[in-house]
């Protein structure tokens, strides 16, 4: 009888246990030092001031749009976070050097949220103050944000930041090289396309790359671009990873006469990046907005 009475005291406490654990970790309690280590980032979105004057299609509406995307690289520390993007904004193109940033955590909460602010400086000697709501969640690996204030900067722009962790440590990481790009990617790209100030397309494109341990690959674009058939090439370029895990490719594809540069950072051990195509904007060539994820697929 005593025995019996033990075994299901054991049974209630393994199930009070079970129930407890996750409870425990849906819960998270966050501080600054959840939020420290190095993290691959991108943020995209528009500003979209409408013009209810025209409806050229059913279901649309007519206005100014201005794309906005970024992709950089930041390391926290101790609440404060130095890191660098690269950065397209409407016919506003940030180039192909890094621009240095740092953020500051104003305010970190136990449940895992909180907010940075930080100053864009920006081509032209525009810089803006922005202040994002942020939420960080699995043990501080990923966290996602919304922008709540921008000053001298474009007002009614809106996006979601997505950030993934690289490493833990408060140094900026060094690991990373040609090895970490060696395999077969599948890279999705979304572009919206300015022909001219009344003419945009919007495009989107798949690539498939196999990359050497050169940083020598080829491949294959898939391509819809608004109203034309759709589209398959053969690409090739190189990729040159730094051993902060940030990178450059040169795209070469077939019937383009010069390369589209991609920055970007590897992240998840090189299985996955964040990209950004910079195009160059002189010379009448149209302005592209695009975002580029990548996965590898295969060795």
């Amino acid at each position: 009888m005593v025995t019996k009475i033990m075994g299901v005291t054991l049974a209630i406490l393994l199930v009070c246990l079970w129930v407890a654990v996750p409870s425990a970790y849906a819960h998270e309690r966050c501080s600054l030092q959840t939020f420290t280590g190095t993290y691959a980032f991108y943020e995209r979105g528009s500003s979209l001031i409408l013009d209810p004057s025209q409806q050229p299609f059913p279901l649309h509406w007519a206005g100014a749009v201005a794309t906005f995307v970024n992709v950089g690289e930041i390391t926290f520390s101790r609440g404060v976070g130095d890191g660098f993007y690269w950065i397209l904004l409407g016919a506003l193109n940030g180039g192909l050097d890094p621009i240095p940033v740092q953020a500051t955590i104003t305010e970190m909460n136990p449940d895992c949220t909180g907010k940075f602010t930080y100053v864009a400086n920006l081509p032209g000697g525009l810089s803006a103050t922005i202040e994002e709501r942020f939420i960080l969640f699995d043990n501080g690996r990923e966290y996602r944000s919304v922008p709540t204030t921008i000053v001298n900067g474009v007002s009614t722009l809106a996006w979601i930041g997505t950030g993934q962790r690289i490493s833990r440590s408060r140094n900026k990481p060094q690991f990373c090289g040609p090895h970490t790009a060696r395999g077969t990617y599948l890279t999705s790209v979304e572009n919206i396309i300015d022909l001219d100030p009344t003419t945009a397309f919007a495009d989107s494109v798949l690539l498939r790359e196999d990359i050497s341990m050169t940083g020598d690959y080829t491949g294959t674009l898939y391509e819809k671009l608004g109203p034309l058939p759709p589209i398959e090439l053969p690409v090739w370029g190189t990729t040159t990873v730094s051993p902060d895990c940030s990178f450059s490719t040169d795209l070469n594809v077939e019937g383009i006469p010069s390369p589209i540069v991609i920055k970007g950072v590897f992240f998840n051990e090189g299985k996955e990046y964040y990209g950004l195509a910079i195009i160059d904007l002189g010379n009448g060539s149209p302005f592209m907005y695009s975002l580029a994820q990548g996965t590898r697929i295969g060795q």
